[in-house]
């Protein structure tokens, strides 16, 4: 791995955080069975319609501000939206940080996601977009700029969109992140 001293970014995969590890066998059979998908991909589910409901137009927003400037087509889908942050490096700097650190998560190789249709970035204090193309790269020049205690100082400040002010990748491929079983890390005891 090339990640820069201190930084709490990884340069070579993305990560899914199991929010509900009480529902990771279900959760992680579905991914399995169809990947990582984009919340609009299921317009049924509650989560979509209420999203729908009280934020419309917001996944339209987050890729006016992440993903047009890189991807330059038009809006698609949702996105699937994953997370360079390795909050296991972060364990002991704040409580959001010690809560991700002890869920599961998917950990997806670089590799994995086509650049063509992902981008990385940052909405910063200033609520000022930060997207850049998906790339080692990128997220090298990430690395340096988000020293562990940026991450902690910033992630989940505003609680409603807790990877808002970090570094976040979204993902716009047709058909979702392909999942393999093996990509999956227990949490640490």
């Amino acid at each position: 791995m090339s990640e820069a001293r201190g930084s709490a970014i990884a340069t070579d995969r993305l990560f899914h955080y199991f929010f509900r590890p009480e529902e990771l066998a279900k959760a992680l059979d579905d991914i399995l069975a169809n990947g990582l998908l984009p919340l609009s991909a299921r317009p049924d589910s509650e989560r979509w319609k209420l999203i729908q409901q009280y934020r419309p137009g917001f996944y339209e927003l987050l890729y006016e501000q992440f993903a047009r400037p890189v991807i330059d087509k038009p809006y698609s889908n949702s996105g699937v939206f994953l997370t360079p942050i390795d909050f296991r490096r972060l364990a002991g700097l704040s409580a959001d940080a010690d809560r991700m650190a002890t869920l599961p998560r998917l950990a997806v190789p670089l590799s994995a996601i086509d650049p063509a249709t992902a981008a990385v970035g940052y909405v910063d204090l200033d609520d000022q977009p930060h997207p850049y193309p998906l790339s080692e790269d990128s997220l090298k020049q990430l690395a340096v700029e988000w020293p562990a205690e940026r991450v902690t100082s910033l992630y989940g400040r505003d609680r409603s969109k807790m990877f808002y002010h970090v570094p976040q990748v979204a993902v716009y491929q047709e058909g979702g992140v392909r999942v393999k079983a093996e990509w999956l890390e227990q949490p640490q005891s």
